[in-house]
């Protein structure tokens, strides 16, 4: 009996070894001509993008961030400034506001019914154990913007589903204004109070018209739009650089050109908000530029095939920046960087570049003539811009006649 077992093991060991190298230890699959055709070296799905982690919003200052967010939602700047002239009143845009006490500094504050917390003054238990619940499933800090901003748009299309219809046929901001505040806010504010709602959203909407276009903001508030390279040792944009990922969630899926997304074909414009942004001062996303080239004549084959060689021109005169051709030289390069300017190139081959083509910014060189760059490709690309590259490694890719300073 016991042999009988024995072979009956054996035969089951055998055949459990059969089916492993017949079915596939993945359960997803990747098409690397795609990714190669598609300026992708290493493509990781969690790289710089927005989701439920927690971090900083795209914006110089909380109403930008705000505004931004709910842009990205599908609302246009005039509703979405209906919104936030409401929560000018209600908190000043504060996230840690309590309606009665001291600003809250506990990260896992639990809000006391009838005392209104928080960015849109949340007051009865009802809905602050709803917040409080999303708090403790997501893990995320109660009084961090990005997180009252999700919980905000999961309350708003879950349980108040009918005015985010009603706020989307609105026109004006006090039509928007009055709206959100009767479907959402439902104060017992004056007539009086109520327009100083409209004041403050047409007051921030002139602020801000200039500088966000309609369904150019961030779709989720999860995490940072933009991942800060280390530090270096030499010239301007060492610290601070913001590096803007392509696949980010907030802009990978918008499109660029007729056939393609800036996932698939962005690194052009994504390079090029990296340089407007820095040499500006304004946030000027990868959708900006994008929404922007392609209606101008930068996206090359309908972007299928990435980005023309007059992006920098195109884009970077709409931004008030001027661009000059630069050769292949380190010391020509090196020269322009040290007087301030910043590097848009393309190129293919080993990284920084791809196979398939891809556009970086040269943004510094070191004291011991390091070079260091801004990439938007994903996590490699996060990798790449923390990297000191010897400059003949970046010339050797780089396309020759596709070199150009960018300056103010």
């Amino acid at each position: 009996m016991k042999k009988i077992l024995t072979k009956i093991n054996l035969y089951l060991c055998i055949i459990s070894i059969l089916l492993c190298s017949i079915i596939p230890s993945n359960v997803f699959g990747t098409d690397s001509q795609f990714y190669s055709s598609n300026d992708i070296l290493y493509y990781d799905p969690d790289a710089c993008k927005s989701g439920s982690g927690g971090g900083e919003l795209i914006g110089n200052d909380n109403a930008e961030k705000i505004l931004r967010f709910l842009v990205g939602k599908d609302l246009t700047l005039i509703q979405s400034a209906g919104i936030i002239g409401n929560w000018y009143e209600e908190s000043g845009l504060d996230p840690t506001a309590l309606q009665v006490g001291s600003n809250v500094t506990d990260a896992n504050y639990r809000p006391e019914s009838g005392n209104g917390f928080g960015l849109a003054q949340w007051t009865y238990y009802t809905r602050q154990d709803k917040m409080f619940a999303y708090h403790q499933e997501t893990g995320r800090s109660m009084i961090d913007l990005s997180f009252q901003l999700d919980w905000f748009w999961k309350e708003f299309t879950e349980d108040y589903a009918g005015g985010v219809v009603t706020l989307k046929e609105k026109t004006t901001i006090s039509d928007a204004a009055v709206d959100f505040h009767s479907s959402y806010e439902g104060s017992a504010d004056t007539a009086s109070m109520i327009q100083e709602r409209v004041d403050s959203g047409t007051k921030l909407y002139e602020q801000y018209k200039s500088v966000i276009a309609d369904s150019s903001g961030s779709t989720t508030s999860g995490s940072s739009a933009t991942c800060n390279a280390e530090s270096g040792k030499a010239t301007n944009f060492i610290d601070g650089f913001a590096i803007y990922d392509q696949y980010d969630t907030q802009w990978a899926d918008k499109p660029y050109g007729g056939s393609a997304t800036i996932g698939e074909s962005g690194c052009g414009p994504s390079a090029m908000a990296m340089i407007i942004t820095a040499l500006t001062g304004q946030t000027v996303t990868p959708y900006d530029t994008a929404t922007y080239g392609a209606a101008n004549g930068t996206a090359a084959n309908d972007g299928i095939d990435g980005s023309n060689w007059n992006i920098q021109t195109i884009v970077g005169e709409h931004w008030g920046l001027k661009s000059t051709q630069l050769g292949a030289s380190v010391n020509e390069i090196n020269t322009a960087l040290q007087g301030g300017a910043l590097i848009i190139t393309s190129g293919s081959g080993s990284a920084p570049f791809t196979s398939g083509g891809h556009y970086i910014v040269i943004r510094a060189v070191t004291a011991e003539g390091k070079w260091l760059v801004g990439d938007s490709n994903g996590s490699k690309g996060a990798e790449n811009s923390k990297t000191e590259w010897d400059p003949d490694t970046i010339l050797n890719g780089a396309a020759k006649g596709n070199i150009w300073a960018v300056t103010k």
